[in-house]
């Protein structure tokens, strides 16, 4: 073979493709490398899948994400038939500087609650708006600007009221049902407008002009009645500071907490929109 062939040759065997390359000597020497491989990448996914369904069974939140709320409305009114019950209901939020911390404690306490809660506050907390709802809370509207709805135009109110429905839909998906109209003012034009019941209250815990656990005690307890719907303010630390105390006060007297819609359901009552509600004694 003379010079230029064998050079010719040489050339012709560096252009096969995959021949002499690190992975085709790898797969002639080690063949059962690729099977290991495969398995290694299906072991390591299946490691994955189960760390992920631990997680979301080990997830604390679990416990009450689980059940949704008619489920625990049916539950409820077997267990709370004919016991004393009280409805907590915040209003004015969700803060992010005293929101989390009350629903933190609404979680180690195992109380539900009712949050109406503002458009404009809704919009910038969303993820605290999903997480009340997803701990088993009930999310309800307390208009968009807390206006006084009795003292602008029915044009205005409509508007306002629109507007938190929007976003409290585009956060959780569905309107709120209830509807709180701030200071408590209405008429029946302004029911009309909202189009759900509106919830009032019987016992002003007044928590947010006495701004102390004593004050806020003394006021709640000399009004608490069976059936009783709590009006308190989730913006005010000292209201947050004064839940645990209130709760185990309440728990003493033989008081369950329930949500409205709990309340209502396991009174036995229905709702009309537009009307307005202040309790729900037996």
């Amino acid at each position: 073979m003379s010079m230029s062939d064998k050079l010719s040759s040489r050339k012709n065997i560096k252009k096969s493709p995959g021949k002499t390359s690190f992975f085709h000597r790898l797969d002639v020497r080690f063949p059962w490398l690729k099977l290991a491989a495969v398995c290694l990448l299906g072991f390591i996914a299946i490691i994955d899948l189960l760390d992920l369904t631990v997680s979301k069974l080990s997830d604390p939140y679990d416990k009450i994400r689980i059940a949704p709320m008619s489920y625990h409305v049916r539950v409820t009114k077997r267990v709370l038939e004919g016991k004393m019950l009280v409805a907590l209901t915040f209003d004015d939020g969700p803060s992010s500087a005293t929101t989390p911390k009350l629903l933190d404690i609404l979680y180690t306490e195992d109380v539900p609650a009712t949050f109406f809660m503002l458009g404009n506050m809704a919009r910038n907390n969303p993820d605290i708006v999903r997480r009340a709802e997803s701990e088993g809370h009930v999310v309800a509207s307390h208009t968009m600007y807390h206006q006084n709805l009795i003292r602008i135009s029915t044009a205005a109110v409509r508007s306002d009221i629109n507007e938190a429905s929007t976003v409290f839909k585009d956060i959780l998906g569905h309107l709120p049902t209830l509807t709180r109209p701030p200071y408590g003012n209405f008429n029946s034009t302004i029911g009309s407008i909202i189009g759900t019941p509106l919830i009032l209250w019987s016992v002003d815990t007044l928590d947010w002009k006495n701004k102390s656990t004593d004050a806020i005690m003394e006021t709640t307890l000399s009004q608490v009645h069976d059936g009783a719907i709590i009006l308190m303010h989730d913006i005010h630390p000292t209201t947050v500071e004064t839940v645990p105390t209130l709760i185990s006060a309440l728990r003493g007297l033989g008081y369950e907490f329930v949500t409205v819609p709990e309340l209502v359901e396991i009174r036995g009552k229905k709702l009309t929109s537009g009307a307005a509600y202040y309790n729900f004694r037996p």
